[in-house]
């Protein structure tokens, strides 16, 4: 595949935000057009979009333009998905030893959840899931982790969207999802049987912080044809245990 070629007015707002980064001073209009080669109006427009966004903030008194709360809340958001991706590669290695299958982490961002850590065992059928890899929660073990411990209200909006088909296992009735959730509930873990993927199962559980939010969500996952011959309340108990350990590490 040949080289893509970059969006001028992306590179152009990166270059701005990159400039603060750099001089680590509020900048005016004038300035960033100067320091940057660029027109005023172009500097305009794109700091005004900047500025909508919450990229950058304006002093209303010198007229200046500084890094803003998003730039910010980004920065944060990295930060502890490093931390969680870093406190679960110690804890799932260990699940994933006892098993001989994948154990992976994700987080939920934007309403999907995405994988942010991974741990195989040397007999496991390696899956396609990559770190970085962004799913629907409502076909996957860990996402139904989220659905099942997150504002409810915020799940229905979630679930609003529609339930595709992504297999043959899929729940694609609301009911039976909510139905589904409650369950969840019920015995503290989540199984995807075959609804993301054919042939891959998994058995997930949720990572709480302190003020018992759903932070994160960790799996085991397999074929299922050896998923099959565990028993997944003994997994889930094995799960929650590393969940507990993530969580408690994260504390310190």
């Amino acid at each position: 595949m040949g080289k893509t070629k970059n969006i001028q007015s992306l590179e152009r707002a990166f270059s701005i935000l990159e400039l603060f980064e750099e001089t680590n001073q509020k900048m005016s209009v004038k300035e960033i057009s100067s320091a940057l080669n660029l027109s005023k109006s172009t500097v305009f427009g794109l700091i005004n979009t900047l500025s909508n966004l919450g990229y950058l903030i304006q002093n209303r008194e010198t007229l200046k333009y500084n890094l803003g709360y998003k730039i910010l809340a980004l920065g944060s958001a990295v930060s502890l998905n490093d931390m969680i991706a870093n406190a679960a590669s110690r804890h799932l290695q260990t699940v994933s030893d006892k098993f001989q299958e994948t154990t992976l982490c994700v987080v939920e961002e934007n309403d999907f959840v995405v994988y942010i850590a991974k741990q195989e065992s040397s007999s496991s059928i390696t899956l396609k899931t990559r770190i970085g890899t962004k799913k629907e929660l409502y076909c996957t073990g860990v996402g139904k982790c989220y659905l099942a411990f997150m504002d409810k209200e915020k799940a229905e909006h979630i679930l609003e969207r529609g339930l595709e088909a992504k297999t043959e296992g899929t729940i694609t009735d609301t009911n039976k999802m909510w139905e589904e959730l409650e369950e969840i509930k019920r015995r503290g873990y989540a199984v995807d049987n075959e609804e993301y993927e054919t042939g891959i199962c998994c058995v997930a559980v949720p990572v709480f912080n302190g003020k018992n939010e759903v932070i994160s969500s960790i799996s085991l996952t397999g074929p299922i044809f050896r998923m099959k011959n565990l028993d997944f309340d003994i997994v889930a108990e094995s799960l929650k245990e590393a969940a507990d350990n993530i969580s408690k590490d994260l504390m310190v």
